[in-house]
């Protein structure tokens, strides 16, 4: 029985493997993030800061740059609940899952907001526009719903063991 509750103990630490490649991930998409603005930067500079659609370039590279936001607190976070706490900036200290949840998903729906923002930058069909409007609305009032229902049945956190 002692060696199941010593093997538990120490199985946290295969979050570390997780953390890692979540973090690779992120540092991978933030230098993918700022190749696209570069490149955008430098279209502006060699086209007297005329660029055809520029709007929808613009959204692309805050859509890319939030991806990897999001995928840096989520390794943030699960290091913080799993392994132990990190001295960040307190928007991004995470104390409970359903707060990496919560924060996760607000993340994950601004996102979708910047690309539908990209779509109307591309004229699309005002029907699919209107269906995916309808679809982030929907998804965001689900995530407030399930927010607001999962904090009311939230427990309070223990203090790690250091």
């Amino acid at each position: 029985m002692l060696l199941i509750k010593s093997l538990l103990c120490q199985s946290k630490y295969l979050i570390l493997l997780s953390v890692f490649f979540i973090l690779l991930t992120s540092f991978a998409a933030f230098i993918y993030a700022s190749v696209l603005a570069g490149h955008l930067l430098w279209e502006l500079l060699t086209h007297n800061w005329f660029v055809e659609k520029i709007e929808f370039q613009f959204v692309e590279v805050i859509e890319r740059f939030l991806t990897a936001i999001t995928l840096l607190i989520l390794a943030m976070g699960l290091y913080e609940l799993f392994i132990q706490p990190l001295k960040i900036a307190s928007p991004l200290r995470v104390h409970s899952f359903h707060e990496l949840k919560s924060n996760l998903g607000n993340v994950i729906l601004l996102n979708m907001v910047v690309i539908f923002f990209g779509d109307l930058a591309e004229d699309q069909d005002a029907l699919a526009l209107l269906w995916k409007a309808v679809a982030i609305t929907l998804i965001s009032g689900i995530l407030i719903l399930f927010s607001q229902k999962s904090s009311a049945h939230a427990l309070p956190t223990d203090p790690k063991p250091e």
